[in-house]
């Protein structure tokens, strides 16, 4: 009895999305999102391009809901890269509100010392970002796995332990951090 009610309440999956406002897409808070879906028209082609064309112009973005298997999300649909995206949003209830605990409040303020050489680590490691320069290494390791697997190798690479160093000082990390970039 109850799995049918829970049923009747759960809002119907939908191909469209509805809507609501336009708003800044840098207004949003990158914390909501979730996942990023690509839009593509389906006998829309008119309407598409001029919504991409609009947001395109304007930086807007839509924010509204979508159904998507039996649970209603809010949406925000963007411009991106010569198309149009869907990003999932997560609740305000869904996102921790890091104010909560204690132990930030607790937390010693830096040194002088160590604010200059934390500003020097951050001017010396800063730089245009490169998303080539990020891979997924355990997808290579599985498919390289995968790989061997059908050539009829058995092989399974091994894990390197790395030994942790010994403690140092904040201090001696941030100058020993520093003295590494020159």
């Amino acid at each position: 009895m109850v799995t049918k009610e829970i049923d009747k309440a759960k809002p119907e999956s939908r191909s469209t999305i509805a809507l609501d406002r336009f708003v800044s897409f840098f207004e949003v808070d990158p914390h909501y999102f979730e996942k990023t879906y690509l839009l593509l028209p389906d006998r829309s082609e008119e309407a598409y391009s001029l919504l991409r064309a609009v947001m395109e112009k304007t930086g807007k973005a839509a924010i509204g809901r979508i159904t998507m298997h039996s649970r209603e999300r809010p949406v925000i649909v963007h411009y991106y890269r010569q198309a149009i995206a869907a990003t999932t949003m997560r609740y305000p209830d869904e996102i921790r509100d890091p104010s909560g605990y204690a132990i930030l409040k607790e937390l010693p303020e830096p040194s002088e010392k160590e604010m200059e050489l934390g500003f020097e680590i951050v001017r010396g490691l800063t730089g245009e970002l490169d998303y080539s320069a990020y891979e997924d290494e355990y997808k290579k390791r599985i498919e390289a796995l995968v790989r061997s697997k059908m050539e009829g190798v058995v092989s399974v690479p091994e894990r390197k332990k790395k030994e942790k160093p010994p403690a140092k000082s904040l201090m001696e990390a941030l100058r020993a951090t520093a003295d590494s970039l020159k």
